[in-house]
């Protein structure tokens, strides 16, 4: 195939990756003279490989529809700079392909920079994900412990800033407190993409056929409706009792909406405990309190049996 001109490449369809493409849109709609192409590359077949997955293709058909050129199964081989231009070479499906463009954007992972400190000489063990920690991110050397990415248990500001407030308190008081081990997150695109808990797939792997699926389509909330914004959902995956065990949210401000469910995971309860719950009218957070209602009628329906009805 002919290589195209791009004036940006990014590589690596990840939350930066993704979020990188999302602002070269943006910033096309407002320079409208000027024409901009973007692409984005990635290795492996689908894009937010840690997001549910569904979602997660909604979200890239969106950015295929503001002009970003999303190219999966690619093995990037060469990178060179040609007559003032930067020329990605690899193959997509086994067939060759270049990229020339004026950038290149790589947001393909990242790993630890534990080297020129000094750890190994003092004992502290590292890893591939960084400083090898404990529950209490406390190092192979008890006087020293690491957070965030040095840590590389989850890779987020928010989580970095928690286990960072964690390992101060464990310094003073050791043992007092524990790191987290469920940490939501959101890829700010627009829509956001959001997730707390288990994927579809992972909760039916870890409760078999305990897991149910609920759906609710913004093309049926008033406020999404009311935003011009109908095209994302809220999908909330429950298990064994209709419990809670995984949440997912493509929304504007899904980072705000997915709190409400991270606590109710984190809490052990189940969707239909979310009904007792007024939410505002009119919000995005509704839709969670329509699910609720569902599973509450739902629940009330398998209980059916109690009823005596008079003849």
């Amino acid at each position: 195939m002919p290589a195209r001109s791009y004036d940006l490449v990014i590589v690596g369809m990840g939350s930066a990756g993704m979020v990188a493409a999302e602002f070269a849109s943006t910033l096309d709609v407002k320079v409208a003279a000027v024409e901009r192409d973007r692409v984005l590359l990635e290795r492996s077949p689908g894009v937010l490989s840690r997001d549910e997955p569904e979602l997660a293709a909604r979200l890239a058909a969106h950015l295929r529809g503001d002009g970003v050129e999303l190219v999966t199964d690619v093995e990037i081989e060469t990178v060179a700079v040609e007559d003032g231009a930067k020329v990605v070479r690899g193959t997509v499906a086994g067939a060759a392909r270049e990229w020339r463009t004026a950038e290149i954007f790589v947001g393909a992972g990242r790993k630890p920079n534990v080297e020129g400190l000094g750890l190994e000489e003092v004992g502290v063990q590292t890893g591939p994900k960084g400083v090898v920690v404990d529950a209490s991110l406390r190092s192979s050397v008890k006087s020293i412990y690491a957070a965030g990415d040095l840590a590389g248990r989850f890779l987020f500001t928010h989580s970095a800033g928690y286990e960072a407030a964690t390992a101060v308190r464990n310094m003073f008081f050791p043992g007092s407190s524990d790191a987290p081990d469920f940490v939501p997150w959101c890829t700010y695109t627009d829509p956001e993409l959001a997730r707390a808990g288990l994927t579809e797939a992972q909760a039916r792997e870890a409760h078999d056929d305990d897991v149910r699926v609920w759906r609710h389509d913004l093309s049926h909330s008033d406020r999404a409706r009311a935003d011009s914004a109908p095209g994302g959902e809220i999908r909330i995956v429950t298990a064994k009792s209709g419990r809670i065990v995984g949440a997912h949210a493509l929304t504007p401000n899904a980072g705000e909406v997915i709190h409400e469910l991270a606590l109710a995971i984190s809490e052990d309860k189940k969707l239909s405990d979310l009904a007792s719950l007024v939410h505002v009218y009119p919000t995005l957070s509704m839709g969670i309190g329509q699910l609720a209602g569902e599973a509450s009628y739902a629940r009330a329906g398998r209980l059916s049996f109690l009823v005596r009805s008079k003849a």
